[in-house]
């Protein structure tokens, strides 16, 4: 009984990474199409749990000074601070900004979504060998 609730768990966070892909997919999508594009500068990094993030700071279309720090970091993904980076946010959403680099653009979703794959296939195996005779 443990072995099938634990290949549930399993299940639902596979839908919790598929679906995190598919959202961030649709938004860059979305954000390649409508997005307003711009250019930003990394100001500095700021550590959360031993891993660092950017902070990057624009200036909106509307003479605005935003800064904000991407939602993902990690190998790869790395970000010097003075680096001028590509950004792109929606119109009237510029706290919302991301990096709009090929890495940032397709590595979250892309990693996220072969995660999410693996935790199916995991729980739909456990779920199967705790339903055996």
């Amino acid at each position: 009984m443990m072995t099938i609730v634990a290949g549930f768990v399993f299940v639902a966070t596979a839908l919790g990474c598929l679906v995190f892909a598919v959202r961030e997919r649709r938004l860059i999508s979305r954000l390649q199409r409508y997005g307003v594009h711009g250019w930003g500068t990394v100001t500095r990094a700021v550590v959360h749990d031993t891993t660092q993030h950017p902070v990057i700071a624009f200036t909106d279309h509307a003479g605005h000074h935003i800064e904000f720090t991407p939602q993902v970091a990690g190998i790869g993904l790395r970000l010097t601070v003075g680096q001028q980076v590509p950004i792109a946010y929606l119109d009237g959403q510029p706290q919302a900004a991301r990096v709009f680099t090929a890495r940032y653009r397709v590595l979250p979703s892309v990693l996220t979504g072969m995660g999410g794959l693996i935790f199916l296939v995991a729980g739909i195996a456990v779920i199967l060998a705790g339903n055996r005779p």
